[in-house]
């Protein structure tokens, strides 16, 4: 049974003893959205206070009224008759002059959910687990107090009406699909206000959805930005009924020592009209996550260069095949160049990658035999950070990611580090995940062996195609594997976090599902009702018919067994197909020899 602490409203004072008779009138605060003409109250002792409107603040209604008792908020009308009331009493105010930010109908403003333990450093120079270690400070790179674990916020949008239409009503140009804003965030215990913010309608094929998804890019002339973040995502988790299998997957990440973009779950609105409940996440494809997240220890802010890879715009996959010597014999849309601060005389974003795509391509498995040789190891941790990637690859393994690297040659981002004079690998979009939103294989890539989630299949990471032929490379990855499968996404330690979310989500998702959409577009045909069920089973559309917990028990159980289970054999032809195809993508078709 999952233990959950709620953080009641306590505003910066512990509970001391009730001041009896003499009550003391305190400031209560409450995020609602009534109906036109509507009014906020709160009612202490059966008596009905008055809130107004904040005149400065969409959406937050404050007042005073008594404290020491239960209270809850109201709705009223015209006629300051109750119109609707919460379900619930809130705990007795003492000491505590205001609330915290209280939003109307959920019961809490702060969950203390189930951690997961801390497995790896994210400083790969460390690769022992830390699991049993004395030693277990470790700081995640991409921490902000924006992403505060357990909480709901507010994101309330302020625009033209008109743009607002405009911009949902061209939601597949990418040009027209944008607008100007005012932004207010709204959490339990803060608010923040940021004029002349970029909103745009964001992803691939995810504005097909009648629930799109959003970006928000804040100017850079905003000294703080929001917690000195300027570019973000509102992830609409349209295609995952529990909408937390991409949190589930960024919890994975940061237990396992990898830095990804970090979130949170706001409700979004524009001029006062609900929108959704969203997952906010950083931009590790931003220039500015960048200079926030990877900063030389030295503090200074040498940018290097950032590159983005993306399978969905251009003519093949971002695969690191080698294809030339010259930028011209690449798609820029494939490598999207993002930042490029080299310095006169080194090379530029794409000579760099050229450079390395090339390293992959003259690589040599054959010449590191030994599994127990150390040499293989050192050769690819001069080119980039290998174990990092090997931990970012088990994840996707052990997490269904098929959008990713390994099976789709996409949603990464590669940051040349220069203080590392080396490759970081920035993982992204964890959406398609745990067994959603893939018709074909979804049951063999919960069941079978590793190596069948890219086996006989174009190849989508020369990288990780090298790897898989380097046995103490092998050894190195598998291990990593095992150590995630039995301390962190073990369904002992995994689950628990899984019923904590739930509990959080429940009311809001419920919320999310009543609302009308701002576009015409695909819709799951799930309901609310059933929120619990398709946790455990999956909706049953096509590609969605395992749940998220039956993900996690069975991927469990088949990595436990995996010295029982036989990879797929190995379709000779097709391999020889893909290594020619490979080869003429190198220019070196000519050194293949036919065998016959």
């Amino acid at each position: 049974m999952v233990r959950l602490f709620l953080l009641w409203s306590t505003l910066g004072a512990a509970l001391a003893a009730s001041i009896g008779d003499d009550q003391q009138f305190i400031q209560y605060h409450v995020v609602a959205n009534p109906q036109a003409d509507g009014k906020l109250g709160v009612t202490v002792d059966q008596d009905i206070y008055p809130l107004e409107a904040d005149p400065n603040v969409p959406l937050l209604y404050s007042g005073r009224a008594p404290g020491g008792k239960e209270y809850r908020y109201v709705t009223l009308g015209a006629a300051d008759e109750i119109l609707d009331t919460e379900t619930f009493d809130r705990p007795a105010m003492y000491e505590a002059k205001d609330t915290y930010n209280e939003v109307y109908g959920r019961p809490w403003n702060k969950i203390f959910l189930p951690e997961l333990p801390q497995l790896y450093d994210f400083d790969s120079r460390n690769k022992a687990p830390l699991i049993g270690s004395s030693n277990q400070t470790v700081k995640d790179p991409a921490k902000n107090d924006l992403f505060e674990d357990g909480t709901i916020a507010t994101i309330h949008i302020t625009a033209d009406e008109e743009d607002i239409q405009a911009m949902h009503a061209n939601k597949m140009d990418k040009k027209a699909a944008r607008m100007d804003g005012k932004l207010t965030f709204i959490s339990y215990k803060d608010i923040r206000q940021i004029d002349n913010v970029e909103i745009k309608v964001g992803g691939h094929s995810s504005r097909e959805w009648a629930k799109v998804p959003y970006k928000i890019n804040i100017p850079d002339t905003d000294e703080n930005g929001l917690y000195r973040r300027w570019e973000l995502k509102l992830r609409s988790e349209s295609t995952d009924p529990t909408m937390m299998r991409e949190k589930i997957y960024n919890d994975l990440l940061k237990a396992t020592g990898v830095q990804a973009a970090r979130g949170v779950y706001v409700r979004l609105y524009f001029n006062d009209t609900p929108v959704g409940l969203y997952y906010l996440v950083d931009d590790p494809g931003a220039a500015t996550y960048v200079q926030e997240t990877m900063k030389p220890e030295n503090g200074t802010s040498a940018e290097g260069t950032l590159i983005q890879g993306d399978a969905g715009k251009g003519l093949y996959a971002a695969n690191f095949a080698f294809r030339g010597e010259n930028e011209a014999d690449y798609d820029d849309k494939v490598y999207k160049v993002e930042v490029d601060t080299t310095q006169p005389g080194e090379p530029s974003a794409m000579e760099r990658l050229i450079q390395f795509n090339k390293f992959i391509a003259d690589y040599d498995p054959d010449a590191y035999p030994n599994a127990s040789d150390p040499s293989a190891l050192a050769v690819w941790e001069k080119e980039i950070d290998i174990f990092r990637y090997l931990k970012q690859l088990a994840v996707e393994w052990i997490g269904g990611n098929w959008d990713a690297v390994q099976y789709s040659g996409n949603n990464f981002a590669l940051y040349y580090h220069p203080a590392m004079q080396r490759y970081v690998m920035l993982p992204m979009d964890f959406d398609y995940t745990f067994g959603n939103g893939l018709e074909e294989d979804q049951r063999g890539l919960l069941t079978g062996h590793w190596r069948d989630f890219t086996q006989n299949r174009k190849v989508h990471s020369f990288i990780f195609e090298k790897l898989k032929r380097t046995p103490s490379m092998v050894a190195l990855y598998e291990s990593i594997q095992k150590q995630i499968n039995d301390h962190v996404s073990n369904p002992d330690v995994l689950l628990p976090r899984v019923d904590g979310l739930t509990y959080m989500l429940q009311r809001d998702i419920v919320w999310d599902q009543s609302l009308e959409r701002f576009t015409v577009g695909a819709q799951r045909v799930w309901s609310a009702d059933n929120y619990l069920q398709v946790l455990e089973e999956g909706s049953g559309e096509a590609d969605e018919r395992i749940g998220l917990k039956e993900w996690i028990r069975g991927k469990y159980e088949a990595i436990k067994d995996m010295d029982n289970i036989e990879p797929v054999p190995v379709d000779e032809e097709l391999m020889r197909e893909e290594e020619m195809e490979a080869l003429e993508q190198q220019g070196q078709a000519g050194l293949l020899q036919d065998d016959d």
